[in-house]
């Protein structure tokens, strides 16, 4: 295995790096791959060693992509709370208004899918950009972009008063 993991591994990574998302996870997952061609009983018996590690190297990123897609997407709203915070005097009257916003804000988000809430705190309230999104979301720009105008919709209703009640 030594001897496949020193004539691929090079080749291996280049294949990871451009199939996942998050280039942070290559070593991990080239890992998994290496790891899963040691518990192979029979490695004699492997014909094109090239053609089973890229065939694992597929199996396995297929599972990264399928645990990462069931992970759940979480964004702490006092990350939100914080960005939105009163920055001018004590006035009350401001901070009325704005624990007003902030409940209506919490509202809209819970009952947003997780991945377009927090796509929606990610853009507004954090200033994140669409690529940036998308890989901390693990998912396309595209994805994002429609994550961004299903929420922009939702509260587009919320403010008829339509979804905000429902």
């Amino acid at each position: 295995m030594a001897e496949i993991a020193a004539r691929y591994g090079r080749r291996l990574r280049r294949f990871l790096s451009v199939r996942l998302r998050n280039v942070h996870d290559v070593p991990d997952v080239a890992q998994e791959v290496f790891l899963r061609l040691l518990r192979v009983q029979q490695q004699d018996a492997i014909r094109n060693p090239e053609a089973y590690l890229f065939t694992v190297a597929s199996h396995v990123l297929h599972q990264h992509a399928l645990r990462r897609s069931s992970d759940p997407v979480s964004i702490d709203i006092t990350d939100a709370q914080d960005e939105m915070a009163f920055s001018g005097a004590e006035d009350p009257e401001a901070k009325a208004d704005a624990a007003g916003k902030m409940e209506l804000l919490e509202r809209a988000l819970g009952q947003l899918p997780p991945r377009v809430a927090a796509a929606l705190v990610m853009h507004r309230v954090l200033g994140f950009t669409v690529p940036e999104i998308a890989d901390q979301l693990g998912v396309s720009r595209d994805s994002v972009k429609k994550y961004l105008m299903r929420a922009a919709h939702h509260c587009r209703k919320g403010r008829t008063g339509r979804a905000l009640s429902e």
